[in-house]
């Protein structure tokens, strides 16, 4: 409860804290906090903008965006992914390059990220290895594709791909056969 602006949660995999984004410093920084809302602890401290955090599946890390230090909302300048211990220690940029890249989701073994990038000229769901090598590019529509979200048992990949009217599509994890699910 306060005057500034709180979002992006994400619940630790044990489900007794939940991870966020808040301006309430003066800019963008990744919290985390005890699930009842007490105990709130920052975990980021930097003049960069950070955001839309997401645990790893053993609760040990968390992944998130940051690196950029324009608008988070309104006028981005540069998104990268970067992942850090659970208690703010130890942060690695993972992704390193002049465009966006946006969303991490961790699969379920936490072996690897997926997300999206602008970096082939428009948004495309990609994963990398954990540590953040390995990229492989899984969609190559002309479509954006968005927003990547991993089936519990890491098979699949469901995302949403196009644009004012976006759709439901979920993908073998390797990219192939690719299914649209909503009309």
């Amino acid at each position: 409860n306060n005057d500034d602006f709180d979002a992006y949660p994400a619940w630790s995999p044990n489900g007794k804290q939940i991870a966020f984004s808040s301006e309430r410093d003066g800019d963008w920084e990744i919290f985390v906090m005890d699930a009842d809302g007490t105990n709130v602890r920052q975990l980021t401290d930097n003049d960069d903008n950070n955001g839309t955090p997401t645990w790893s599946p053993d609760g040990e890390k968390i992944a998130f965006v940051g690196g950029w230090n324009g608008d988070f909302q309104n006028n981005p300048s540069d998104y990268e992914i970067f992942v850090m211990d659970a208690d703010g220690t130890t942060v690695r940029q993972l992704t390193n390059n002049d465009v966006d890249d946006f969303q991490p989701a961790w699969s379920p073994d936490g072996d690897q990220i997926a997300f999206e990038s602008y970096r082939d000229g428009n948004d495309d769901i990609f994963v990398m290895d954990a540590e953040g090598t390995n990229v492989q590019r899984l969609t190559t529509n002309t479509a954006s594709d968005l927003a990547p979200a991993w089936s519990p048992d890491g098979k699949q990949i469901a995302f949403y791909s196009g644009g004012a009217d976006s759709e439901i599509f979920v993908m073998d994890a390797d990219g192939s056969n690719v299914r649209q699910l909503t009309s």
